[in-house]
């Protein structure tokens, strides 16, 4: 009970707080041309899904070859990107970011209401990206394969 209440506020903080963070960093925009998709048809919205919408997963700074692979571990310097559109929009609201530095995940999310404002850097920390990817611990903490 009391963790589904963290997780609303949590949730409602990092939406009101959506125009008052830090804008995405510089090798993020421009992700969906540059990137490799992992998924081969957008995932769908599922029952507590974290990232409400329809989702893409890119992942950058890694070889095609090696993401075809599935092998694991990521390299260092990756950055995987999800976005999430909401239904009857064309836009995404949401980026997902997992940057792997110095051998971990460092995690950030930015939000956006309008298709023509700025993503803006949410209050979400770090330990709240963790403690759902712990359960892709055996897939170094990526939920996504690729899939093409």
């Amino acid at each position: 009970m009391q963790r589904s209440i963290l997780r609303r506020l949590c949730a409602l903080l990092a939406t009101t707080a959506a125009g008052c963070g830090s804008p995405l960093p510089d090798d993020v925009p421009g992700y969906a041309s540059r990137c490799v998709r992992m998924n081969a048809t957008p995932i769908p919205r599922y029952d507590g899904d974290p990232h409400k919408g329809v989702k893409n997963v890119y992942a950058c700074n890694i070889r095609q070859d090696d993401l075809q692979a599935n092998a694991g571990p990521f390299p260092e310097g990756t950055l995987i990107v999800k976005d999430s559109t909401r239904e009857d929009e064309s836009f995404p609201w949401l980026i997902a970011i997992a940057r792997k530095q110095d051998g971990a995940w460092h995690w950030d999310e930015y939000t956006r209401n309008f298709a023509d404002e700025d993503f803006r850097h949410t209050l979400a920390g770090e330990s709240l990206c963790t403690g759902c990817h712990v359960r892709a611990r055996a897939s170094d903490w990526i939920f996504t394969r690729y899939a093409r």
